[in-house]
Protein backbone atom coordinates (compact mmCIF):
# COMPACT_ATOMS: atom_id res chain seq x y z
CA UNK A 1 0.00 0.00 0.00
CA UNK A 2 1.27 3.41 -1.01
CA UNK A 3 2.04 6.03 1.70
CA UNK A 4 -0.69 8.27 -0.08
CA UNK A 5 -3.76 5.33 0.17
CA UNK A 6 -2.31 4.30 3.82
CA UNK A 7 -2.74 8.18 4.78
CA UNK A 8 -6.21 8.04 3.02
CA UNK A 9 -6.89 4.68 5.04
CA UNK A 10 -6.23 6.34 8.34
CA UNK A 11 -7.93 9.30 7.32
CA UNK A 12 -11.20 7.89 6.23
CA UNK A 13 -10.70 5.08 9.13
CA UNK A 14 -10.88 8.21 11.51
CA UNK A 15 -13.83 10.03 10.29
CA UNK A 16 -15.72 6.73 10.33
CA UNK A 17 -15.09 5.97 14.14
CA UNK A 18 -15.49 9.28 14.81
CA UNK A 19 -19.29 8.97 12.98
CA UNK A 20 -20.06 5.67 14.71
CA UNK A 21 -19.27 7.37 18.07
CA UNK A 22 -21.38 9.95 17.57
CA UNK A 23 -24.53 8.04 16.04
CA UNK A 24 -24.23 5.34 18.55
CA UNK A 25 -24.58 8.26 21.20
CA UNK A 26 -27.44 9.28 19.58
CA UNK A 27 -29.30 5.50 19.14
CA UNK A 28 -28.58 5.28 23.05
CA UNK A 29 -30.10 8.12 23.89
CA UNK A 30 -33.29 7.47 21.71
CA UNK A 31 -33.16 4.54 23.20
CA UNK A 32 -32.58 4.55 27.13
CA UNK A 33 -33.27 8.05 28.04
CA UNK A 34 -36.02 9.08 25.81
CA UNK A 35 -38.19 5.38 25.70
CA UNK A 36 -37.52 5.26 29.30
CA UNK A 37 -38.13 7.68 31.25
CA UNK A 38 -40.47 10.37 28.93
CA UNK A 39 -42.71 7.19 27.80
CA UNK A 40 -43.53 6.39 31.63
CA UNK A 41 -44.27 9.40 32.85
CA UNK A 42 -46.43 9.85 29.77
CA UNK A 43 -48.29 7.15 30.11
CA UNK A 44 -48.46 7.64 33.95
CA UNK A 45 -50.32 10.52 33.50
CA UNK A 46 -54.29 10.01 33.12
CA UNK A 47 -55.35 10.74 29.50
CA UNK A 48 -58.19 10.36 26.63
CA UNK A 49 -58.03 8.87 23.55
CA UNK A 50 -56.70 11.69 21.62
CA UNK A 51 -53.82 12.02 23.98
CA UNK A 52 -53.05 8.39 23.95
CA UNK A 53 -52.97 8.30 20.40
CA UNK A 54 -50.92 11.50 20.08
CA UNK A 55 -48.26 9.54 22.55
CA UNK A 56 -48.10 6.46 20.28
CA UNK A 57 -47.83 8.33 17.36
CA UNK A 58 -44.50 9.91 19.02
CA UNK A 59 -43.47 6.14 20.29
CA UNK A 60 -43.63 4.77 16.83
CA UNK A 61 -41.94 7.78 15.00
CA UNK A 62 -39.17 7.77 17.59
CA UNK A 63 -38.89 4.04 17.48
CA UNK A 64 -38.70 4.14 13.60
CA UNK A 65 -35.58 6.98 13.39
CA UNK A 66 -33.83 4.47 16.29
CA UNK A 67 -34.26 1.89 14.08
CA UNK A 68 -32.68 3.61 11.28
CA UNK A 69 -29.84 4.79 12.97
CA UNK A 70 -29.54 1.46 13.90
CA UNK A 71 -29.68 -0.21 10.66
CA UNK A 72 -26.38 3.16 9.79
CA UNK A 73 -24.51 1.25 12.59
CA UNK A 74 -24.83 -1.77 10.97
CA UNK A 75 -23.68 -0.36 7.89
CA UNK A 76 -20.70 1.54 9.47
CA UNK A 77 -19.73 -1.82 10.93
CA UNK A 78 -19.79 -3.39 7.34
CA UNK A 79 -18.08 -0.32 6.32
CA UNK A 80 -15.25 -1.06 9.14
CA UNK A 81 -14.58 -4.88 7.90
CA UNK A 82 -14.25 -3.25 4.16
CA UNK A 83 -11.25 -0.87 5.91
CA UNK A 84 -9.70 -4.28 7.53
CA UNK A 85 -10.13 -5.75 4.19
CA UNK A 86 -8.99 -3.01 2.02
CA UNK A 87 -11.87 -2.07 -0.32
CA UNK A 88 -13.15 0.76 1.70
CA UNK A 89 -13.69 3.63 0.02
CA UNK A 90 -14.42 1.56 -3.45
CA UNK A 91 -17.67 1.83 -5.45
CA UNK A 92 -19.64 -1.74 -5.10
CA UNK A 93 -21.07 -0.93 -8.93
CA UNK A 94 -17.75 0.64 -10.79
CA UNK A 95 -14.68 -0.10 -8.87
CA UNK A 96 -13.86 3.31 -8.62
CA UNK A 97 -12.52 5.06 -5.38
CA UNK A 98 -15.28 6.96 -3.31
CA UNK A 99 -14.63 10.90 -3.09
CA UNK A 100 -13.49 11.38 0.50
CA UNK A 101 -16.04 14.61 0.54
CA UNK A 102 -18.64 11.68 0.37
CA UNK A 103 -17.09 9.61 2.49
CA UNK A 104 -16.93 12.28 5.65
CA UNK A 105 -20.54 13.25 4.89
CA UNK A 106 -22.03 9.53 4.19
CA UNK A 107 -19.10 7.19 5.35
CA UNK A 108 -21.13 3.93 5.14
CA UNK A 109 -21.48 4.48 1.16
CA UNK A 110 -20.95 1.50 -1.17
CA UNK A 111 -21.68 4.11 -3.99
CA UNK A 112 -19.86 6.97 -6.11
CA UNK A 113 -22.55 9.71 -6.43
CA UNK A 114 -22.75 8.82 -10.17
CA UNK A 115 -23.58 5.13 -9.54
CA UNK A 116 -25.87 6.74 -6.62
CA UNK A 117 -27.17 9.04 -8.92
CA UNK A 118 -27.75 6.11 -11.70
CA UNK A 119 -29.83 3.70 -9.34
CA UNK A 120 -31.93 7.01 -7.94
CA UNK A 121 -32.99 7.74 -11.56
CA UNK A 122 -33.69 3.96 -11.84
CA UNK A 123 -35.80 3.84 -8.97
CA UNK A 124 -37.34 7.12 -9.75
Amino acid sequence: MSEKSNERCMKLKKNLLEKKRELWIKVRDEYFRKLGKEYNDQFSNPQDMEDLSLVDLIEDTGLKIADIHKEQLVQMEDALRKLEEGTYGICDECGVEIDEERLEVMPFTTLCVRCQEKREGMQG
